[in-house]
């Protein structure tokens, strides 16, 4: 069988994102105001996980922050990964701590759909957007991102929202005893007890 290329999407992008979007939960636009910047001092670091760069204060994580600030600034206590689920990034800023669990990077979509949002798939430009216009943000080493054609067709929907987001995070954290956490409340400064 001889090779084929891919189909050519871009006629139907919009639609395939108005799709898929409408099947993802994204963070509450005042949770992420709230909150403000990154909720951990975490990057990915698959090889190195569970690991502190002494240098720059910041734990090497394998995902689990992304999902615990999300899921904790919402005011959800699970640590677990949710079955049918994945936590995807907007931007591939893995390595900048300024983005990694900061909320307006963060999307919980159906695991059957994570391939869309992953390198510079279908969803990534509206997801871009998005984070742009409704929440004023990007990382700082992007600029900011264009409206792409059949934005305004999509409808977005959100987590609930939670009313003391980063008390509840402080809670989970303070509250909790496994070694990332441990870790994460030394980099935080927070005192135990």
């Amino acid at each position: 069988m001889p090779f084929c290329a891919p189909p050519d999407l871009k006629r139907d992008v919009a639609a395939i994102a108005a799709l898929a979007i409408g099947h993802c939960r994204l963070p509450h636009p005042d949770v992420v105001a709230q909150c403000a910047g990154a909720i951990f001092p975490t990057i990915r670091d698959q090889r190195r996980r569970g690991t502190v760069d002494t240098e720059r204060g910041l734990l090497l994580d394998d995902n689990a922050t992304p999902r615990w600030a999300i899921f904790w600034a919402h005011g959800m206590p699970q640590t677990h990964h949710p079955r049918g689920w994945t936590i995807a990034h907007v931007w591939k800023a893995t390595k900048d701590p300024d983005a990694y669990t900061h909320l307006a990077n963060l999307c919980l979509m159906p695991e059957c759909l994570g391939s869309l949002s992953d390198k510079d798939g279908p969803l990534c430009r509206f997801l871009e957007y998005h984070a742009w216009k409704v929440y004023g943000w990007h990382p700082a080493h992007t600029e900011a991102p264009e409206m792409p054609p059949g934005y305004d067709c999509i409808s977005w929907r959100y987590l609930d929202p939670h009313a003391e987001p980063l008390m509840f995070v402080r809670h989970r954290v303070m509250s909790l005893k496994n070694q990332r956490v441990m870790i994460l409340r030394q980099l935080m400064g927070l005192a135990d007890g």
